[in-house]
């Protein structure tokens, strides 16, 4: 599985590199036929009035790609390690109901 890790604002470094690929690479338990992942993360410096700690600044995305279909998932939060993990849960979740809605066909 190849996993590739963009930053956008944002420097990665290897903690985040070393926590995406942990994070993701558990996703093949669930299904090992998946080609490829797409992991996008972002910062988001603009300084208002309304932007402090709680404003949901750090996002990441994912385009997982498997066998004639790709999955989609977006998460943000205070913390790119906190998005990290509400991100793989989220991938998580949309593969056991892929698998489900495979196994039913």
């Amino acid at each position: 599985m190849q996993i590739t890790i963009r930053g956008h604002h944002l420097a990665i470094t290897p903690a985040i590199e070393e926590k995406i690929t942990i994070q993701f690479s558990k996703l093949t338990k669930h299904l090992d036929q998946i080609c490829s992942m797409q992991v996008k993360l972002q910062k988001d410096h603009r300084l208002t009035s309304r932007s402090h700690k709680g404003q949901d600044n750090h996002s990441a995305e994912i385009i997982l790609r498997l066998p004639g279909k790709e999955l989609f998932a977006q998460a943000s939060a205070d913390d790119m390690y906190q998005a990290i993990n509400i991100l793989a849960e989220k991938v998580r979740r949309q593969l056991e109901r892929h698998k489900a809605a495979k196994l039913v066909a």
